[in-house]
């Protein structure tokens, strides 16, 4: 009996053509939108090009241009004057520009957004501050002792090298469209209970908590199927590596289904029409999904809102999605732990408020 209704559910759900598409195809279509939005390793990107204007043979812009050439990430674009490097920075089509004034006794100008966010303008004033001083420095850095040396410390387990943008997007968008099959398994109870089909698996001589199970597995194989195929696209199509260990990457997976597939028991006890479950479940799942770093990457959120991604169980998993690709042994228990925790709290509330005979 119980194999029976696994059966019926596995083929309603591959009959219903709009679940396979957002579970499927739709998570693949967001996959190359945002590793194409987003870069991690300077050699997987295009130079930036910097706007540059210096008079003709002036020694000061000649080595500054040079620096620049020089440096990685980044192609001097030549200006004909001071205010089309202005007006190619205020049009957008750089990010910054350089203005070298013939006067020595003028300081280079920088032209860039001060109003631009600080993640974003930060790092490109510091390394083009960087590529001046460098270009105008009276010694040779070369043969200067090195004044600073970056070392990982103790405790940071060691990264992947050129790490590609689809590195992160796929386990982002992995996790966001993963919990998606929380609206799935609350439609999927929604409808039986319009048709009568629940009322029917009542009434066979089962008890109510295999009757119960018997509607959530086939939607966590499902939800495990889905990872499989989008991770396994990540690998093949995109290049994705796993850094740590496979078993842990394997560990983590199916708690997450697991948490997902406890979230849409939770929403099937709270939600009683398709109405509500369209309306509202979608739109709680990409809040979820936002404020845990699937659109956005955590990295680079404010401190406040990387905390606050941890009060859902995508941060949870996104954390420890990057810790085993991007990383090399590092330990993912605390987001294993953390992802089983919600599964018990969301199951725990689903049964305590699941209407068995509404």
């Amino acid at each position: 009996m119980i194999g029976a209704a696994i059966r019926k559910d596995v083929w309603l759900l591959l009959r219903d053509r709009g679940a396979l598409i957002s579970l499927f195809l739709l998570p693949i279509i967001f996959i190359v939108a945002f590793g194409s939005m987003f870069s991690f390793g300077p050699d997987r990107d295009e130079p930036r090009p910097i706007a540059v204007w210096h008079a003709p043979g002036d020694s000061r812009g000649e080595a500054i241009t040079l620096a620049l050439a020089n440096t990685p990430g980044f192609t001097p674009q030549p200006a004909p004057s001071a205010d089309e490097v202005r007006r190619r920075v205020a049009n957008e089509d750089v990010g910054a520009g350089l203005v070298i004034p013939a006067d020595r006794a003028q300081p280079v100008e920088l032209s860039i957004d001060l109003g631009a966010s600080a993640q974003v303008r930060g790092p490109l004033q510091g390394a083009l501050s960087g590529v001046v001083m460098r270009a105008l420095s009276p010694v040779p850095l070369a043969a200067l002792p090195p004044m600073i040396e970056a070392k990982t410390p103790p405790g940071i387990a060691k990264p992947l090298a050129n790490i590609s943008a689809f590195q992160v997007t796929v386990p982002g968008n992995a996790v966001l469209f993963g919990f998606f099959i929380a609206l799935t398994v609350a439609m999927a109870f929604v409808n039986e209970r319009k048709t009568g089909t629940w009322r029917r698996l009542l009434a066979a001589p089962v008890p109510r908590w295999k009757a119960l199970l018997a509607t959530l597995v086939p939607y966590y194989l499902v939800g495990v199927t889905q990872l499989v195929f989008l991770f396994g696209i990540g690998i093949a199509a995109f290049g994705m590596q796993i850094a740590g260990s496979i078993p842990a990457f394997v560990v983590l997976s199916l708690a997450l289904v697991l948490c997902a597939v406890s979230l849409g028991l939770l929403m099937a006890a709270i939600a009683r029409t398709e109405k509500q479950l369209g309306g509202i479940g979608s739109v709680v799942l990409l809040v979820m999904g936002m404020l845990g770093g699937c659109m956005f990457p955590r990295l680079l959120m404010p401190p406040f809102m990387k905390t606050l991604g941890l009060g859902v169980p995508h941060g949870w998993a996104l954390d420890g999605y990057y810790d085993v690709l991007v990383r090399e042994g590092t330990d993912i228990a605390p987001s294993v732990f953390a992802l089983l925790g919600f599964a018990i709290g969301f199951a725990g509330l689903g049964i305590a408020l699941f209407r068995f005979e509404r």
